[in-house]
């Protein structure tokens, strides 16, 4: 265990921090120091050697290597509260190391690290599941595989599975036992105990396991698309995920929604796979009624639809079967499917102009906007004139709000707009850029876009007989 006394021991001299002129060395004892008497409530005391112990530019100062005895016994120590934040320290400076490269202080580095290898080992044992899941970043190959075999609890065992997946991976030459063929029996080892959750294991740590094992083979998630997508579908199983879906290095759970968009982005290399098993969790949707999961649905075919203009005749017929759906957010998301798929969603104006006072917002994903006002772009994107009432109050709001909302960026074949920018096209001689700068209530981007697409009563070629319906005097006649 860390004391006061320890930590006064040690000789400072010859030490740097990584920002020795912010950040002198004789702050790393002081934070230390407070560690050791906070004990308890030192939750959030470690937070300033981030500041002392990274190289500005990459690597370690000298002070880390001879911090590490200190971080590790702090971080042992059961009374201490700020354990799980002192092992993601460790983890994240021999990552520093590790990236840096060979240099003087990392060798100092390594060393220390081999002389605390049982310590950090000690740390996938820990009784705190917190602590084990952070320390799965510290464990090399043989001690992450044998914690494998070992660890039970579900929380931990699931990032142990994505862990064990990456380092398969990214694993090369031979492995901590110094076998020739390290790489390829470590690789095998984990496919076995892939190979058992596939068998055995709750319905959660199956689809672990096919998104660990699509790190090694990408056609994995493929041939388990059905069972994936009953899990997925399956109401009973769905708040499993969020009680068990942590990873080391994020603060939250995943939650069944984001698992979900993360299986499907797996598909993606095999386009018309993708798009039916995004089709088929849209009619899961529809049997439980589960909007999560139709949000889902909609941000997977948006992105596709980015990605590829050709996967229109799919995301079409989803986006208009979601217009009525009493969530907020879905309807909100439908309505900008259908605007970014004119002309093709004209058959779908009539349902877009009934939704033009639809108040409803997006309390999910924090689009900004209401339900009516992607509605109403949609119908001016159409050329549909019940688009038009409303629209300039529409493009103002942002400006009268001091630009405290923004809209989602849209890309469109050949050049790229803002969603704002785009519906200004069909304010053609509803209100002229001379007004807009006039009032303020435009940025010059946008008064230069409707300067180009709508003759201005300033503009010489327009004869002046355009009004300002904001502003009639403003306009010259």
């Amino acid at each position: 265990m860390a004391s006061v006394e320890a930590v006064e021991a040690v000789d400072r001299g010859g030490f740097r921090t990584g920002v020795p002129e912010h950040h002198p060395v004789k702050e790393v004892p002081r934070a230390l120091r407070r560690l050791v008497r906070r004990g308890p409530a030192a939750e959030k005391d470690c937070h300033p050697l981030y500041s002392c112990l990274f190289a500005q530019g990459g690597g370690l100062p000298s002070v880390a290597a001879a911090a590490l005895p200190f971080l590790t016994a702090l971080a042992s120590d059961p009374a201490n509260g700020a354990r799980f934040t002192l092992v993601e320290l460790i983890g994240d400076l021999n990552g520093a190391a590790r990236d840096a490269g060979a240099q003087d202080t990392h060798g100092a580095w390594r060393e220390e690290w081999r002389r605390q290898g049982d310590k950090i080992t000690a740390f996938l044992a820990d009784p705190a599941p917190s602590v084990r899941r952070a320390a799965l970043l510290l464990a090399d190959d043989d001690a992450l595989l044998e914690r494998g075999h070992a660890e039970t609890d579900p929380a931990v065992r699931l990032p142990l599975l994505l862990a064990l997946g990456t380092r398969a991976k990214t694993t090369d030459g031979t492995s901590e036992t110094g076998s020739p063929d390290g790489r390829h029996r470590f690789a095998a080892a984990v496919e076995a105990v892939l190979s058992r959750v596939l068998r055995d294991d709750e319905p959660v740590m199956k689809v672990a396991a096919v998104i660990t094992r699509a790190s090694l083979d990408r056609d994995t998630p493929l041939r388990h698309a059905n069972p994936l997508l009953d899990v997925l579908a399956d109401p009973a199983v769905r708040p499993r995920f969020e009680r068990i879906w942590w990873l080391s290095d994020v603060e939250t759970p995943f939650t069944r929604d984001d698992v979900a968009a993360w299986v499907s982005g797996l598909l993606d290399h095999v386009l018309l796979v993708a798009l039916s098993f995004v089709t088929r969790l849209a009619e899961a949707a529809e049997r439980t009624a589960d909007d999560g999961l139709r949000r889902v649905v909609l941000d997977e075919a948006w992105r596709h639809l980015v990605l590829r203009r050709s996967a229109a005749p799919t995301v079409l017929p989803l986006a208009a079967r979601l217009l009525d759906c009493a969530d907020d957010c879905v309807r909100l998301k439908a309505a900008h499917l259908l605007a970014m798929l004119a002309p093709d969603s004209g058959p779908y104006a009539d349902r877009l102009a009934a939704l033009l006072d639809d108040p409803g917002t997006d309390e999910i994903s924090w689009i900004e906007g209401t339900v009516g006002d992607f509605a109403r772009w949609a119908l001016v994107r159409l050329g549909d004139p019940r688009g038009l009432p409303g629209l300039v109050e529409s493009l103002w709001a942002p400006y009268r709000e001091q630009f405290g909302r923004s809209w989602v960026a849209a890309i469109r074949v050949g050049r790229r707009y803002t969603k704002s920018s785009r519906r200004c096209a069909s304010t053609r001689t509803s209100c002229c850029p001379h007004c807009w700068r006039r009032c303020g209530r435009a940025t010059s981007g946008t008064a230069t876009t409707a300067r180009s697409w709508a003759p201005c009563c300033t503009s010489p070629k327009s004869g002046g007989r355009t009004r300002c319906p904001c502003f009639p005097s403003s306009c010259r006649s």
